[in-house]
């Protein structure tokens, strides 16, 4: 810990004082309040602060240390790459299940995502591809723990030039063991490319070699992180609990013991934790804003049940009209869907922004695929269809896509929920869920195209 982020770290904090565990690099301090300040001060780490009501403190800091565990100080082995193959041997398989996709990892062999879907009599269509089928290791210094047998630190060596890899997992720094799985599916977004996904295990005394989660990192490219109870025994990539250590601020110059706005926060324990970089409070919807979540603006009433907004009722216009366009998503894609104009994927960077025309929209051929299909308007959905996308490097046709517009009751008034599924290659389904829908459906014509709805 160096001395200045932790002044920075106490200088934001006692303005406010509004916690009293602070958290900055990973690391947990103790905010302690003792009283006065002895004659004759433990520690000589110390720094003068003043509270935003002029109260004046001296909070003694806690010194660096070095953590030492005496069993990474001589580890026999087996390497870490050796105690995964040994779950390779076993044959174990592990499938995860999603709301569309389910997820198979067959440990060293292969991995893929399907779907199976029923069809009339016992009849199952498959839709599936592979994510990898070859094992490959990662190169580069940070990954040489993962063939080290043994490890041997000598006296005055720092154990943490020997440290694994981390990710970030639910809030916490964990180490992994990584391998990826080459050689899956073709992928026509990136010219052919197979796809391919890296798999990071994790230690977790509890976990049977099974899928914690899998997601898309980039076109065609996956990360899948597995609990893994054999990586235990390795030292190096045990997760290991966070040590806390204390601050003591000492009152001066006749200040209380505990500053005054402390007092006053401390009887509503509504934030106990305070990390470092993350000083702005969430922002509100100020009046004729609104947030995905809330449509509360300002100090204004809510309007009643029985008549809608205006907001409400011009939103729904900008939706008919195609200005006001649907996006969602998790992942590397998210997903855009302009009513009556076009439905696309994208992706955005730093480095600008990639898009994937899915489809657009022309009334004669959506009529001509509703007939074709003898489609009809659902008591909760109805679907419409968009041609003309970006052209498949795969099929070498344009893409296509249905998208569902489903009711969805139980969300806020304006939020909207976004999926993609590919049932065929280049031929895709978009569903969109919103409350926004409901109303609307009432309105379908027999070809399902929505309207404005007259008020009375």
């Amino acid at each position: 810990m160096e001395r200045l982020s932790m002044c920075g770290l106490l200088i934001a904090l006692l303005p406010t004082v509004c916690s009293d565990l602070l958290e900055s690099n990973n690391m947990l301090f103790q905010l302690n309040w003792p009283g006065n300040l002895p004659v004759n001060p433990s520690s000589d780490n110390s720094v003068v602060m003043r509270t935003a009501d002029n109260e004046r403190y001296e909070c003694i800091l806690p010194q660096d240390r070095l953590q030492h565990d005496s069993d990474v100080v001589n580890y026999p082995g087996p390497s870490p790459k050796s105690i995964i193959e040994a779950v390779f041997k076993k044959k174990i398989c592990t499938v995860r299940i999603e709301t569309y996709w389910s997820y198979e990892l067959c440990h060293g062999r292969h991995i893929r995502q399907y779907h199976e879907e029923k069809l009339t009599g016992k009849e199952t269509k498959l839709q599936e591809f592979s994510l990898g089928t070859s094992v490959e290791y990662p190169t580069g210094e940070q990954y040489k723990l993962q063939e080290m047998d043994t490890i041997t630190v000598s006296e005055g060596q720092d154990i943490h030039d020997l440290k694994a890899p981390t990710t970030l997992l639910e809030g916490k720094e964990v180490p992994f063991f990584e391998l990826i799985m080459t050689d899956g599916s073709t992928c026509d977004l990136k010219s052919g490319e197979p796809r391919k996904t890296h798999v990071l295990y994790i230690c977790e005394e509890t976990g049977r070699n099974e899928i914690y989660s899998l997601k898309e990192t980039s076109s065609c490219e996956y990360e899948a992180i597995v609990l893994s109870p054999v990586l235990c025994t390795h030292p190096l990539y045990k997760v290991k609990d966070t040590p806390v250590s204390n601050i003591n601020c000492y009152a001066l110059d006749g200040a209380p013991r505990i500053p005054v706005s402390y007092d006053k926060l401390i009887a509503n324990p509504q934030k106990k934790q305070y990390s470092a970089g993350k000083t702005k409070p969430p922002k509100t919807p100020t009046k004729g804003q609104t947030s995905s979540s809330s449509t509360t603006k300002g100090a204004a009433p809510p309007p009643k049940p029985s008549i809608p907004s205006l907001d409400t009722e011009q939103l729904v216009k900008d939706f008919l009209s195609g200005d006001h366009c649907l996006h969602g998503g998790q992942g590397w894609w998210k997903y855009e869907f302009c009513y009556g104009k076009f439905a696309q994927q994208y992706h955005q960077d730093k480095n600008g922004r990639t898009e994937v025309v899915l489809g657009t929209w022309n009334k004669e051929e959506h009529i001509e695929w509703w007939t074709r299909n003898s489609k009809n308007v659902g008591s909760r959905s109805v679907t419409h269809f968009y041609a003309h996308g970006d052209i498949c490097d795969i099929t070498g046709k344009p893409r296509e896509v249905q998208v569902r517009l489903k009711c969805s009751e139980n969300m806020q008034p304006h939020a909207v929920s976004i999926y993609l599924i590919e049932p065929s290659t280049c031929e895709y389904i978009l569903g969109v869920e919103s409350p926004i829908i409901c109303e609307l459906l009432e309105t379908a014509d027999e070809y399902g195209l929505l309207h404005p709805k007259i008020q009375e």
